[in-house]
């Protein structure tokens, strides 16, 4: 369980790497950007965002859908970098000695 945890830290630091710097090469053109989580799943699957939308507020609760969305804002590269080293960390292959 620990390798898979480990392997998946790693898989979120270089996604969150390589969304990082397609963020700052996009702005060092001159364009602003902001790849947040939401907007990539918006360019992925539309519909399955507006569907997820949807579930949240008909059969969860409507006041749900702010907090949810706030965080779908928040730029990509920050929703996956720390848990990605939390998971690095925590889970990294133990030294024999």
């Amino acid at each position: 369980m620990r390798r898979v945890g480990y392997i998946l830290g790693i898989v979120l630091l270089i996604a969150g790497a390589a969304i990082g710097m397609a963020e700052l090469l996009t702005v060092v053109q001159g364009e602003p950007s902001r790849l947040s989580l939401g907007s990539i799943w918006f360019r992925i699957h539309a519909n399955s965002l507006v569907g997820f939308q949807a579930l949240v507020e008909n059969r969860l609760s409507p006041a749900l859908w702010p907090p949810l969305q706030w965080l779908l804002e928040i730029p990509a590269w920050l929703l996956l970098i720390p848990p990605g080293l939390l998971l690095v960390v925590l889970c990294r292959p133990r030294l024999r000695a």
